[in-house]
């Protein structure tokens, strides 16, 4: 029963190539972005993100294809 009421803490574990979802963190790591500029992008309307309750993932497949149409439109 013990077993149940842990959490797995998947971040050590897990590679950002194995998750399809991106915390705000992994976010920041692979566009070279501080935290700040990531969560003033999270809030367009049409950035790939989903929120649940105050976390905040952000799709990994969306996210290249958000930036390429998006380029230079954003002074951040």
């Amino acid at each position: 029963m013990d077993k149940l009421n842990e959490t797995v803490d998947v971040t050590e574990d897990t590679s950002i190539n194995d998750v399809v979802y991106l915390t705000v963190e992994q976010a920041c790591k692979v566009m070279n972005l501080g935290r700040n500029t990531i969560l003033k992008l999270v809030k367009e309307k049409d950035f790939p993100a989903r929120h649940y309750g105050k976390k905040i993932l952000i799709d990994k497949a969306a996210l290249p294809i958000w930036v390429s149409k998006h380029y230079g439109n954003y002074k951040i």
